[in-house]
């Protein structure tokens, strides 16, 4: 069988490999055999590409796909080549190798997502995140509880943070499937993603989510009695939450805001100086950092995804980054004027979620594949039959 005969066997091939990686990866990270389905799909998407005229013809019709594609490759390029005047020159083969891996994995996300197969693909990673925030809560309650951490069995995220934040993802697509398909079987799922986040007590997820939400709300729509049974609920939900032992632990480490926030601030402050040595272009992708804190605490991260960019590339770099970003925030608003203000919403919890967690996205699948370049590549698609709220 030759694929140039079959192009549309070939298509579904990657459609068929790229559902399956999303599932799985959704569930478990940095898994050989899970990377290997987003190999295999982009393999014959690549084929698809070459053979489908009219397929290539439509993909990059869109000015929008376009630019948007173009920015983050130039991105993805600028900091591969900071591995130059990194202490690890060598490294630039392996970044440029997971950068083309992740203009591909957008490609695909892209074509999918303008397609029929949108609502499919979003209910495929809602089952997924589903699966890993009931393993979560079923046998890594205890460590996550007592000491935020997950077990060595827990196929996610090691860091409670990422595990919160695709929590909060997992909320906003049931909400954007629920509005698409009207199904109120989909929002079971809401209650399991919202105590995963207070399971592990993360302020930030749980603040980038509830600010996201407020951002893109139709004020406009609400009547009064939205706005009282809203109250309502939130007062109901708290008191359940707070006379519990998680909503004890959870007030705790609001309580303790302020002194994580020097911590952080220490952190950031170190970043700066480190910074001013090395303006214009930074040190190059492989950097951390390497201090002791005032607490005592052995620092490698900036806890930044912004200030990352800034310590590895400096101000070209994290100039490029905010291009990509502002590019996206000007889809964005026009997502959100078409009525898909929930699409918005994933797009400005991803900004806020990386303000103050991360270091940098650039790497084989894992986490940040979801937090970051899945909000992404959703911005920059379209719905077929848009509709206002």
């Amino acid at each position: 069988m030759k694929f140039s005969n079959n192009p549309y066997y070939v298509q579904k091939l990657y459609v068929v490999f790229f559902f399956l990686f999303s599932f799985f990866s959704a569930i478990f990270y940095s898994y050989t055999k899970v990377n290997n389905l987003f190999h295999l799909s982009a393999i014959f998407f690549v084929i698809t590409l070459y053979f489908d005229k009219d397929f290539r013809l439509t993909f990059f019709r869109s000015n929008e796909i376009r630019r948007g594609l173009g920015l983050t490759a130039a991105m993805l390029l600028y900091f591969s080549f900071s591995n130059l005047w990194s202490n690890d020159p060598a490294n630039i083969e392996s970044t440029l190798t997971h950068s083309v891996y992740l203009l591909i994995y957008l490609a695909m996300l892209i074509s999918i997502l303008n397609g029929m197969q949108r609502n499919l693909l979003f209910i495929c990673i809602v089952l997924g995140l589903t699966s890993l925030c009931l393993f979560s809560i079923t046998f890594d309650y205890h460590d996550i509880l007592i000491s935020r951490q997950v077990s060595k069995s827990n196929p996610g995220p090691e860091n409670v943070i990422d595990l919160a934040g695709l929590a909060g993802i997992g909320v906003i697509l049931s909400l954007i499937i629920f509005r698409e398909k009207k199904s109120r079987m989909i929002l079971l799922t809401i209650p399991i993603f919202l105590g995963t986040m207070l399971l592990t007590q993360s302020r930030g997820p749980v603040l980038s989510l509830l600010i996201a939400m407020l951002v893109v709300l139709p004020y406009k729509h609400l009547k009064l009695k939205h706005v009282a049974c809203f109250f309502i609920a939130l007062i109901a939900i708290g008191i359940t939450i707070f006379s519990s032992e998680i909503g004890q632990l959870v007030l705790a480490r609001f309580e303790e805001i302020h002194v994580q926030s020097f911590l952080r601030f220490s952190i950031w402050l170190h970043t700066f100086d480190l910074v001013s040595q090395a303006p214009y272009f930074g040190y190059g992708f492989n950097s951390e950092l390497a201090f002791t804190n005032y607490s005592g605490e052995n620092i490698t991260t900036t806890h930044s995804l912004y200030l990352g960019s800034l310590l590895k590339g400096g101000l070209v770099g994290l100039g490029m980054l905010f291009a990509v970003l502002g590019y996206s925030c000007m889809l964005t608003l026009r997502r959100r004027r078409n009525g898909m203000r929930l699409e918005a919403a994933l797009f400005i919890f991803m900004l806020l979620f990386y303000t103050s967690q991360g270091m940098f996205v650039v790497g084989n699948p894992s986490e940040s594949w979801y937090l970051f370049w899945f909000p992404l590549g959703v911005i920059m698609s379209t719905r077929l039959k848009p509709h206002l709220p």
